[in-house]
């Protein structure tokens, strides 16, 4: 992976990770252009507005996962993005240059106190993938 320097597109690839767990990656990107529709191009700040209602749309929702719990935890990942925001001035900034530490325990720990449905495989992958770290 590489960099990222877009807050919605790390916020994107953060989402399609916690949605792949599970799953296969082919089923997952099969559905990209569906989840960009449903979470509003993944726009951190519509995501975070997304009630109740949204879910119970998103639930009934055949071009997308229908994984309630992992719905729900991207709205609640979005809102915890807006406080980070809040607080860094940007996620991008955060995750690259704030969150601290190159061990992957310790990241993978940080991560997790801090967004829903983000154990420790997902948040390799994201890691990995956004070129926080190295894969090996």
């Amino acid at each position: 992976g590489k960099r990222v320097d877009d807050d919605d597109a790390l916020f994107e690839n953060m989402s399609l990770q916690v949605f792949q767990a599970g799953l296969s990656w082919h089923m997952i990107l099969a559905r990209r252009d569906a989840f960009r529709e449903a979470f509003h191009g993944w726009r951190i700040d519509r995501v975070a507005e997304m009630g109740p209602d949204s879910v119970d749309k998103l639930v009934k929702d055949a071009s997308i996962i229908r994984n309630r719990m992992k719905i729900e935890a991207c709205i609640s990942n979005a809102q915890a993005v807006q406080e980070i925001r809040a607080e860094n001035g940007s996620f991008c900034g955060w995750f690259y240059d704030v969150l601290e530490g190159d061990e992957l325990a310790l990241l993978q720990k940080s991560l997790r106190a801090r967004f829903k449905f983000m154990g420790p495989e997902i948040a390799r992958m994201w890691l990995m993938s956004s070129g926080r770290i190295k894969s090996g």
